[in-house]
């Protein structure tokens, strides 16, 4: 699985979400990092047109990423107050940038099947999520969930969930493991933030970090989470020794 020219699924994969806020130096600090995806969070963007959103992802393009870009609605936990209908106007312009590599659409959006339609026009990947911060469904609510992120044409999967016991989180992590997909899964909260680490092992692609304020419950400061990764998988910090200090690797 490829978004962009990042290949997933050999070694762990980071993205970090970013908003316009301190954007060139959150991306040059990305850059020294070596984090590998942009999540463009352009519902958190301080106006939302399109124009802003052309202007936030040709800055991602110049420091040289690929982005999942991301409209998120109040409704599934993100910030856009519009209605449906301008934001499938948005998208077309998200979709048709040279620096969205994917699209992250919600598997409760009435637009998922018109906004696949444009990724796929446009021979991107398509995302399909879905995010539940109260709970963690049962086992065979999750394999009804991840049935039907597949079904509705998903490239890759995406699953959330808050995770209130370490229960919760060991059935996220077996359930996916057995889901036969390209997948992108974490369990939110303190209780399930370890799913960020090792969730390459049951089979996720990607990882979610932050700079300063986390965006959803759990989630791992970036330097904190590289040198976790590093010290697990030792492919992943192999790549990255030349570039970082060896008195990075041994601070968490």
């Amino acid at each position: 699985m490829q978004i962009g020219t990042v290949e997933l699924g050999r070694e762990p994969a980071v993205i970090v979400a970013l908003s316009d806020e301190s954007l060139k130096e959150n991306l040059e600090k990305a850059r020294r990092l070596r984090i590998d995806l942009v999540e463009a969070r352009l519902d958190l963007l301080a106006e939302v047109t399109p124009e802003t959103i052309r202007e936030f992802l040709d800055t991602v393009a110049d420091f040289g990423f690929y982005a999942v870009s991301t409209l998120r609605p109040v409704w599934e936990g993100g910030k856009f107050k519009g209605d449906e209908s301008e934001r499938l106007k948005l998208f077309n312009e998200i979709v048709k940038h040279p620096a969205t590599g994917a699209v992250d659409v919600e598997l409760r959006s009435s637009l998922l099947p018109d906004v696949a339609s444009m990724v796929r026009e446009e021979r991107k990947k398509l995302i399909v999520s879905y995010h539940d911060f109260e709970k963690t469904p049962s086992e065979p609510e999750i394999e009804e969930i991840l049935n039907r992120c597949r079904e509705a044409g998903a490239d890759i999967v995406k699953v959330a969930f808050m995770g209130k016991s370490q229960e919760d989180a060991a059935r996220v992590c077996c359930v996916l493991y057995r889901f036969n997909h390209p997948k992108i899964f974490m369990v939110m909260g303190e209780v399930g933030s370890f799913t960020r680490v090792v969730g390459f092992s049951f089979g996720s692609l990607l990882t979610y970090t932050f700079f300063g304020k986390p965006v959803a419950p759990g989630q791992i400061e970036a330097e904190r989470l590289i040198k976790l990764l590093s010290n697990l998988y030792p492919s992943y910090r192999k790549k990255r020794e030349k570039f970082l200090s060896e008195e990075f690797f041994q601070l968490i």
